[in-house]
């Protein structure tokens, strides 16, 4: 016969109270695993009562990535004691050396912060760039990207030529860097063309796929001061075709062009634009497009907020929501 436990049931909150010396991240996973809830499930139960946190956020947050900081993230906090059976203020109180928050940080922060919300943990930035992914251009606000695409007779992407209009967010801002992930691991060779600016440093890795180069302003822009940068970024012969292009965009911009040409000997038979608002997201808002007289397609939003924009080609079922290609984007 089977005795009854009459001890009392485990306080998750426990776990949590013995957490001195563990960071806000630290404290957050170990009280998620002690009450057995995934990341998934956490962000449902923040939806029911009305806070908006992304499970990448959460992931973010428990690696110790990012730290909640917004009003609607410190929320979130207070709704995750509660939710875990925390006792009140036991994460939000190792939150207390958080980065003072106000308008002359904010523009400094804002990319930062923005990126670790729209790519997730390994994402191509992550690897080619490592710690330094998450500063990646942090002290410029991207205004607008108009970037063409050029696709060869094997259907490989040959060249893209990418303007970027910046504002600097403080003082003695001196180049953008810019970050290329090429889709074909064999890619042997990259070459940078600058237009507008000044080539300043290159970086070819082709064991993670990612081509990461500086562009100088050719001098030193004050806060407020606005640049404009213009390249063309040749990939060398290869034999996987693509079959898409996306790019990053952490913060809202005030115009984003994508413009691809395909070959006249490799047409597709169906072309689709999309959004993604991370790199973990599917595809969302996907809308067939027609080739023009030049065998060219093109997206301009309406009203471009941060997130993942994209074209992709193919056969046509291969362009439904749910298919997840082969990672290639620009940040």
């Amino acid at each position: 016969m089977n005795q009854r436990d009459d001890r009392p049931e485990a306080d998750p909150s426990e776990e949590a109270r013995r957490a001195d010396g563990l960071s806000f991240g630290e404290a957050l996973h170990r009280a998620v695993k002690a009450r057995g809830l995934s990341l998934q499930r956490l962000h449902h139960h923040l939806g029911e009562r009305g806070i908006s946190v992304s499970p990448v956020t959460l992931s973010h947050w428990q690696r110790g990535r990012s730290q909640p900081e917004r009003r609607q993230s410190l929320r979130a906090v207070a709704e995750i004691e509660v939710i875990l059976n925390l006792a009140p203020g036991t994460l939000q109180t190792l939150l207390a050396h958080r980065r003072p928050r106000g308008r002359a940080l904010a523009p400094t922060n804002r990319v930062p912060d923005a990126l670790s919300r729209v790519l997730s943990p390994g994402a191509p930035l992550e690897r080619a760039l490592g710690a330094d992914a998450y500063r990646f251009n942090e002290n410029l606000l991207t205004l607008s990207v108009s970037e063409t695409v050029h696709l060869d007779d094997r259907g490989c992407i040959e060249r893209y030529t990418v303007n970027h209009v910046v504002r600097a967010t403080r003082d003695d801002v001196r180049h953008l860097t810019a970050h290329h992930n090429l889709d074909d691991p064999g890619t042997p060779s990259v070459r940078v063309t600058v237009n507008c600016g000044r080539l300043e440093a290159l970086c070819f890795r082709q064991e993670v796929s990612s081509a990461v180069f500086d562009v100088g302003f050719g001098r030193a822009l004050r806060r407020g001061e606005t640049a404009i940068i213009d390249y063309t970024l040749d990939i060398g012969p290869r034999c996987t075709p693509s079959n898409h292009h996306e790019r990053t965009l952490p913060v809202p911009v005030r115009q984003y062009l994508l413009h691809v040409f395909f070959h006249p000997r490799h047409l597709p038979s169906a072309v689709h634009g999309y959004y993604r608002n991370n790199s973990e997201a599917e595809r969302e808002e996907i809308r067939p497009l027609g080739l023009d007289a030049s065998h060219s397609v093109h997206i301009l939003p309406a009203k471009c907020q941060a997130g993942i924009y994209g074209i992709a080609w193919g056969r046509r079922e291969d362009a439904g929501p749910q298919e997840r290609p082969p990672q290639h984007s620009a940040d």
